[in-house]
């Protein structure tokens, strides 16, 4: 809630109760003969110093409720209508090697890095729907496309925290240690039908070569031509560091360093192939930092289109000061015979 003058311009009024105060008017009967020895004589008055005060104070209050003092709010008024963005994100085995390099020099696997700018991505876009959609051997929705981030959060920190514990049990993980690409598009195309969406994209990540020899496998160039038809934009982005090593259990609680072997890395070919097909990008993150800026990147391609009104809900409030002022100057005038005294 705030305060605010309607008309503030009429405050310069109040230089006339200032003129009123200081500027003590003279009184008739200083040409009477007996004035000057009465005004040595007697104590001087205070009646004539009061009758400026309450005149001044009077005008002061009308001045001020001449200028409409307001009291309420700016209500802004945003519509939520952004577009549908589903990130497709890979499970495969490959998103444990820890290849990728923070900023403080740590080492941190692809799945870590992946997820921490997933969820900085989908914080940013408020007023999108945001779903959510997981690969390896086989694919699923996660996350329907909501406006609540929240649980988008949520559902990536609990998909991480599921994965992680069938690794450490020696398992490939909640859907297979390979990478379907083509189902993993082809699912995310489910959830973006609706047409009356201003806009409608998909950010496709990966780590590793498509899994032909899978028995469901999909041709993500032919998931890529349906996207096209359907005016869903794809973006990819291919997480591996080519010049980088991973930690590898050497035995005896030994930890060894060893290149990354081009089977680990994801087809950056493949990517732009499947991108180009579908009006999008394909784009490289080798490091943490590469990676926040990708998605900054496409952040800037797919912006969020805003409509934004914003009007006043203020209310006057002069209705007091105007009662009193009139009351102060009223009581002003009506004492002015009693208040003369000597100025």
């Amino acid at each position: 809630m705030n305060f605010r003058f309607a008309d503030p311009w009429l405050l310069t009024g109040v230089v006339l109760p200032l003129v009123v105060l200081l500027w003590p008017m003279p009184r008739g009967g200083r040409a009477f003969a007996p004035t000057p020895l009465a005004m040595s004589v007697l104590r001087p008055s205070r009646g004539p110093l009061l009758h400026r005060v309450l005149l001044a104070a009077g005008l002061l209050a009308l001045v001020v409720a001449a200028a409409r003092p307001q009291y309420g709010q700016v209500i802004t008024e945003r519509s939520q209508a952004g577009r549908d963005l589903a990130l497709v994100i890979d499970l495969s085995g490959s998103m444990q090697v820890d290849d990728l390099q923070d900023a403080d020099g740590s080492r941190s696997d692809r799945l870590a890095g992946v997820m921490r700018a997933a969820r900085t991505f989908v914080e940013g876009r408020g007023d999108d729907r945001v779903g959510l959609v997981f690969f390896g051997d086989t694919a699923l929705t996660s996350c329907p496309l909501t406006y609540d981030h929240d649980t988008v959060v949520q559902f990536l920190e609990r998909t991480e925290r599921q994965q992680r514990s069938l690794w450490a049990e020696g398992k490939e993980g909640l859907l297979g240690g390979n990478t379907n690409l083509g189902l993993g598009l082809g699912t995310a195309l489910k959830s973006l039908r609706d047409a009356k969406a201003l806009g409608r994209a998909i950010i496709l990540i990966t780590d590793g070569v498509d899994s032909r020899q899978l028995r469901n496998w999909i041709d993500p160039l032919v998931a890529a031509r349906q996207a096209d038809r359907l005016g869903v934009n794809v973006y990819g982005i291919g997480v591996g560091n080519p010049q980088g090593t991973y930690t590898l259990d050497g035995g005896f609680g030994r930890k060894v360093l060893k290149r990354v072997p081009g089977e680990l890395l994801p087809d950056l070919s493949r990517l732009q192939a499947i991108t180009s097909l579908a009006n999008g990008s394909a784009f490289t993150a080798t490091d943490t930092t590469s990676l926040a800026e990708v998605f900054a990147k496409i952040d800037r391609l797919e912006p969020t289109p805003r409509t934004v009104r914003q009007r006043d809900d203020f209310a006057d409030r002069h209705r007091w000061p105007l009662i009193i002022g009139l009351l102060l100057v009223a009581l002003a005038l009506t004492l002015e015979p009693r208040l003369r005294g000597i100025a």
